[in-house]
């Protein structure tokens, strides 16, 4: 390797660096950047002059208070980048228009009994085709490509939801190749847990927070991992795969997504009294959550919980409740409570973090682009 090459890696990292922080802080001044980023002042101050220049950053204002001259603040320049985002769900099909700052500028939500992918890829052709159209032609430059989120596994637990085998049979091989050939532009993939959880990261209640378990409580359960400010994907790209946590049951062992996901409530709805069934499920689906945040706290010693899903607010901050009282209710003497926090973008975290996928793959730190050049 040589030191030129190494020398473009790095200054690559730091500016990555300095965009995430930005990004996590809403805005920052060169100081800030020193300070937090551990930078140099004088590295700050060309990274960000730099960045400003390329049209990446933009000067949002100035901060005034204390001693010396008001500093400047710098936050990210949304027009500099636009995304498609797209969750492709058990029974819906959610896809949004991103501007470079993880603002949605559109949405457009189609539920579905099943998604057939060769309707699911024309739809988001169509969606792309008519957003980009709307855009100037200096916007539809800075178009960086799609993001796809879905279950790795989107075939199986077919019983639960009355899928057919030949309906799951077609989401089992090819599929990227399928949309990469079918979308005429970048195309990203990601679990959609781990893309709900990222947008929580980068553009809401997750900003700030360094570790944090994800849960997105939707037609099945799942979840996120972030550690040090980063997704922790794992190996298979499967980390926190919360709709497999084993539980305890009557009968033994079950798993959290036959406790805590929207599927079973659904079906038991409109057979009598729902605001029991409402309650007897907020129930069982606290039981189960509490039971993975204490194992999993445990071992990683979390700042927070995020708790999210399709669901209103209203709802959600009930589940946190009693979530928190089985905790207390059941936690060791040891056992340091995580912070329980409620998700602000809830049902359609997973597209939102799709579209954020372009941007966290270009311009999020990575040890990777150390080991880079120009290439990186």
């Amino acid at each position: 390797m040589g030191r030129g090459s190494n020398s473009n890696g790095v200054r690559r990292y730091n500016e990555r660096l300095v965009l995430s922080t930005i990004r996590r802080l809403d805005g920052a001044s060169k100081a800030d950047l020193a300070k937090i980023t551990g930078l140099s002042p004088q590295a700050a101050l060309r990274i960000v002059e730099d960045l400003e220049a390329d049209g990446l950053l933009m000067v949002a204002g100035r901060r005034t208070g204390g001693m010396g001259q008001p500093s400047t603040i710098y936050k990210i320049n949304g027009e500099n980048g636009y995304t498609i985002g797209v969750e492709v769900g058990r029974n819906r099909l959610t896809c949004v228009l991103l501007n470079f700052n993880g603002v949605v500028l559109a949405t457009q939500t189609r539920p579905m009994a099943f998604p057939e992918r060769a309707a699911v890829i024309a739809e988001i052709a169509e969606f792309a085709r008519v957003q980009l159209a709307a855009l100037g032609p200096e916007q539809r430059e800075a178009f960086l490509g799609v993001g796809i989120a879905m279950p790795w596994f989107i075939g199986a637990w077919r019983e639960e939801i009355g899928v057919t085998p030949d309906q799951a049979r077609e989401w089992g091989a090819d599929v990227e190749e399928a949309f990469r050939s079918g979308l005429d532009c970048p195309v990203f993939f990601e679990n959609d847990g781990n893309s709900a959880a990222l947008a929580e990261l980068l553009c809401g209640v997750g900003l700030g927070v360094e570790n944090y378990l994800y849960f997105h409580v939707g037609t099945f359960v799942g979840g996120g991992l972030v550690l040090g400010g980063q997704i922790h994907q794992g190996r298979h790209g499967n980390a926190a795969a919360l709709a497999s946590m084993p539980i305890p049951d009557e009968g033994g062992q079950d798993f959290l997504l036959h406790r805590a996901s929207l599927y079973s409530l659904e079906a038991a709805l409109g057979q009598g009294n729902d605001e029991a069934v409402r309650a007897a499920w907020l129930d069982a689906c606290a039981q189960g959550i509490a039971f993975v945040i204490l194992g999993a706290n445990s071992l990683l010693d979390l700042d927070a919980v995020v708790l999210s899903g399709a669901m209103d607010e209203t709802t959600l901050q009930a589940l946190a409740r009693r979530v928190e009282a089985r905790m207390a209710a059941t936690a060791p003497k040891d056992f340091f409570k995580p912070n329980m926090l409620v998700g602000q973008i809830r049902d359609t975290a997973p597209a939102v973090g799709a579209g954020l996928l372009p941007l966290y793959a270009s311009y999020t730190p990575n040890l990777g682009s150390l080991l880079k050049g120009d290439a990186a």
